[in-house]
């Protein structure tokens, strides 16, 4: 059998004497689109980024059969791991066509911004509204926009495996859908989704399978259907 896309193996995070991530373990195939739901404040968001290097943690963690150095996210991007992060993370004052180049230098290391844009110019596909907007400063566009922005920036290191945290926080219905649309437009093509998404309705709707996590432990994993929709009350315990 195949190895998976991506193992987690008992990873936790700590914060000083605080446990964000107490137990993780679970893999995803190659191609999945897959949930991490649950309330806010209760390790999702720790258990994305120690995944994709940006955070120290102990356990394993293995992309196509590769083992992933804690707290090394460029190894990490290498492999095709790359993470968006919540609230998009952005230089402001640089350009839109700037900061997708760094998704780009990433993973190329060139120093050739003609070059790193030849590389990352398909990122723009998806969303080619930005198009207009290359040498607007990032900082000015909407919330929606950044977002794009953000995605763009990750689909400019080529990633095999992205994950996404609460990609539609604090965005209008009408953006999130299109922001939705766009991430199974990826997993389509190919690309491997894990979404952090803490309301659950909303992540059932477009994934493969879900996986629980509550007070840093990664509980059930289980396939959407008729009968699987969690109502966000489930999680106010």
């Amino acid at each position: 059998m195949d190895a998976p896309a991506l193992s987690v193996e008992r990873v936790a995070v700590h914060y000083g004497k605080f446990t964000a991530v107490e137990s993780a373990s679970f893999d995803v195939r190659e191609g999945e689109l897959v949930a991490l739901v649950g309330p806010n404040g209760h390790g999702k968001s720790s258990l994305v980024g120690a995944i994709a290097g940006v955070l120290p943690r102990t356990g394993t963690v293995r992309a196509f059969g590769t083992g992933l150095r804690p707290g090394d996210p460029r190894q990490a991007v290498r492999l095709g791991v790359v993470l968006v992060p919540e609230r998009r993370h952005l230089y402001p004052g640089m350009s839109v066509q700037d900061n997708v180049l760094l998704g780009a230098y990433a993973r190329t290391r060139t120093p050739w911004a003609r070059r790193a844009w030849r590389e990352a110019e398909g990122a723009l596909d998806l969303f080619p509204e930005l198009r207009q907007r290359l040498s607007q400063p990032a900082g000015t566009l909407s919330g929606g926009q950044q977002q794009m922005v953000a995605i763009a920036r990750a689909l400019a290191a080529r990633p095999r495996i992205l994950l996404l945290d609460e990609p539609c926080l604090g965005l209008a219905e009408a953006v999130s859908v299109r922001v939705y649309d766009a991430l199974r437009e990826l997993n389509r093509q190919g690309v491997t989704v894990i979404l952090v998404e803490e309301n659950p309705e909303r992540a059932l709707a477009v994934c493969d399978r879900e996986i629980r996590m509550y007070r840093g432990v990664v509980g059930d994993q289980q396939r959407p259907d008729s009968t699987a929709v969690i109502a966000a009350s489930d999680f106010q315990r």
